[in-house]
């Protein structure tokens, strides 16, 4: 395939336009392959690296509005509230099959997909392995937590998702327990995340009951490396922070998630001031990467200067970066020559001008980021092959999908009816 008159944001976060080559799934910009059995002009695009989502829990779009104004640690508590939330999580346990909850994952994906994702670190104690299918099915790339099953899938790669393992939350934290990690750590040496001081009350469990941070537990107990992958962060000190950069591990940065839930805002301007890998995740309810990725630039503008961060800071967090922190960016992630062609192809429109590019000067990606329209990403590939052309799927059967969510969802509404009367 040769994709002609490309104008495309390169390696240095800067945009340039040429003829682009894809063989064999791979970014080729040298141009000496000239038969290409399919050209495609592409002087009516801007074309990106393709998102990545690095935290998601795929059942949470059905959670829409259960858990508003309410903390984390309340949640499924007494309140009426409360008792819907936990009524929701047996619904999700016992009543919906592996197989249902995969249409539910794949709903998820296919709205990450409309944005732009063609990677997602999928979150969820269900079955690994149906979750992978509905990813592979889809044709996006992804990681699935196993959690305490890491053992029978460590050594599969399917498609283009691969697994790993589940760390401790502070809730969790335990001698024996943190033991056992260890050993996993040791036999398996696979990606480990977590949710990580991810709100006040996590915090005071762990400092009261161990008299430390988390991070200094992770490192005291060698859990804390480049495959170490921690969620939130909100409550990590300066000196977690410091040791996090010291040992290469990774933040994924969740701001939608963290204000739901009145957790408060991480301190991403000191993360990436020490160096920390910090990434991009939509969490719970949220699959909008746009929308994610817009509340990070402006969180980052307070008491900063003005200057400080742009578009270009934050398209690094939704793409390279989270490749990076589960050890993937030395091939996909960038449109840049040997690396995979993982692509999202932007309709150039009016709402984006006016749009300048030269050498002293460009509102490319920011008039990308804040102007775009809610279907401005037309295609998708992954891997050079077509995931979505013209806003459509090419790889499932959207309507058979959407069919299946909605009778889940209103299923859930029959689930509470009966157990509430």
């Amino acid at each position: 395939m040769e994709l002609k008159n490309v104008t495309y944001l390169n390696s240095n976060m800067k945009f340039e336009k040429r003829n682009i080559t894809i063989k064999n799934g791979t970014i080729r910009l040298d141009n000496k392959n000239t038969d290409n059995e399919e050209t495609i002009d592409c002087s009516d695009y801007v074309v990106l690296p393709g998102l990545v989502n690095a935290h998601f829990h795929s059942y949470s779009p059905l959670t829409k509005g259960l858990m508003k104004e309410m903390a984390l640690q309340d949640w499924s508590n007494a309140s009426a509230q409360g008792e819907i939330q936990q009524l929701f999580f047996d619904y999700i346990d016992n009543a919906v099959s592996e197989e249902d909850f995969a249409y539910v994952a794949q709903k998820s994906y296919i709205d990450m997909v409309k944005s732009g994702v063609t990677f997602v670190s999928d979150s969820d104690p269900q079955s690994p392995q149906y979750l992978s299918d509905a990813l592979n099915e889809i044709g996006i790339r992804g990681i699935i937590d196993t959690y305490e099953e890491i053992g029978d899938y460590v050594s599969k790669s399917e498609g283009n998702v691969f697994f790993g393992t589940h760390l401790l939350e502070e809730e969790d934290f335990t001698t024996a327990k943190l033991n056992n990690l260890k050993i996993i750590k040791d036999k398996y040496n696979s990606i480990m995340m977590t949710h990580c001081l991810e709100n006040e009350w996590r915090f005071n469990l762990v400092t009261s009951d161990f008299g430390k941070s988390s991070i200094d537990i992770y490192k005291e107990w060698q859990l804390l490396d480049e495959k170490t992958v921690l969620f939130h962060g909100v409550y990590m000190s300066e000196n977690d922070i410091e040791l996090i950069a010291k040992h290469k591990s990774s933040v994924v940065h969740c701001p939608m998630s963290n204000l739901d839930t009145g957790a408060g805002v991480a301190n991403v301007n000191y993360m990436l001031e020490k160096g920390v890998n910090v990434c991009l995740g939509t969490d719970f309810a949220h699959t909008n990467m746009w929308e994610l990725m817009r509340l990070t630039y402006y969180l980052l503008k307070i008491k900063n200067p003005v200057d400080k961060y742009s578009a270009e800071d934050v398209f690094k967090m939704a793409t390279v970066n989270g490749l990076r922190a589960y050890n993937l960016d030395e091939n996909i992630g960038q449109i840049k020559n040997g690396y995979k062609a993982d692509l999202i192809f932007i309709k150039k429109s009016a709402d984006l001008e006016p749009l300048i590019n030269n050498e002293s000067f460009s509102n490319y990606l920011h008039n990308l980021l804040f102007y775009s329209k809610e279907d401005a990403v037309q295609h998708v590939m992954v891997d050079g092959k077509w995931v979505m052309q013209d806003r459509k799927l090419v790889t499932v059967d959207e309507s058979k999908i959407e069919n299946k969510y909605n009778k889940i969802a209103e299923g859930f509404l029959s689930y509470l009816k009966t157990k509430s009367s």
